[in-house]
């Protein structure tokens, strides 16, 4: 409905009605009515009577009393009603049949909780693809291990052929440090030793070393 088509404008009015009379009183009682009615008979009524029959071929039927049109019923034609899943008594199906019935989703989802709960699940669940690729290149020992390992820092773990080899490389077994460094002096045992012999003229900072020779004792700047 066009609404606009309905409004009663200036240019509807114009020329009709009392005022556009000299002196309507004057006229004769019929003409002289005929003036006073002229803008509803003219210009009301007939736009009133016009909108009265456009709302009158609007379509007031409830939307739930309203036919389907032949584009939605020819969507509809296409939907595929809900069907119960193979096996199933709660779920529909989706795209297909090839679904689990509840039995077999119970039996996966009960796997599924068995598999996540054990005592070990924190350490297990830390576990990374770097840890097991360094377990498999011998790079973590175990209770077992049969593989060399050479520890790379200082707080590595080492294997006890590693310890063996190493304290035959250092000489360790030649002389423990509980014999050459009792005093826990840290010192280069032979330098020491050599040390031991200069003596330091504290007047001058020179260094003299002792010696014998033919029974008598000598010194020499060193």
């Amino acid at each position: 409905m066009d609404a606009e088509s309905y409004k009663i404008l200036e240019a509807d009015m114009e020329g009709k009605g009392v005022s556009v009379q000299s002196n309507p009183m004057e006229l004769p009682e019929a003409e002289a009515k005929a003036v006073f009615d002229q803008l509803v008979k003219e210009v009301v009524v007939p736009k009133f009577n016009k909108m009265v029959d456009a709302l009158g071929a609007i379509d007031l039927t409830s939307d739930a009393a309203k036919p389907v049109s032949s584009a939605t019923q020819a969507a509809l034609n296409l939907k595929v009603d809900k069907e119960k899943k193979t096996g199933s008594t709660t779920e529909n199906k989706v795209l297909s049949d090839n679904n689990y019935s509840d039995g077999e989703q119970q039996k996966v989802a009960t796997a599924e909780l068995a598999r996540h709960i054990h005592g070990n699940k924190a350490v297990l669940d830390e576990i990374t693809e770097k840890d097991l690729t360094d377990w498999r290149g011998g790079n973590v020992l175990t209770k077992d291990n049969t593989i060399p390992y050479e520890p790379t820092g200082q707080h590595n773990p080492a294997t006890v052929d590693y310890v063996d080899k190493k304290v035959v490389a250092i000489g360790a077994a030649d002389m423990t440090k509980a014999v050459y460094d009792p005093n826990g002096k840290a010192q280069d045992v032979f330098k020491y030793i050599d040390d031991s012999r200069i003596m330091l003229d504290e007047a001058t900072g020179k260094k003299y070393m002792l010696g014998v020779n033919g029974a008598g004792l000598y010194y020499k700047e060193v």
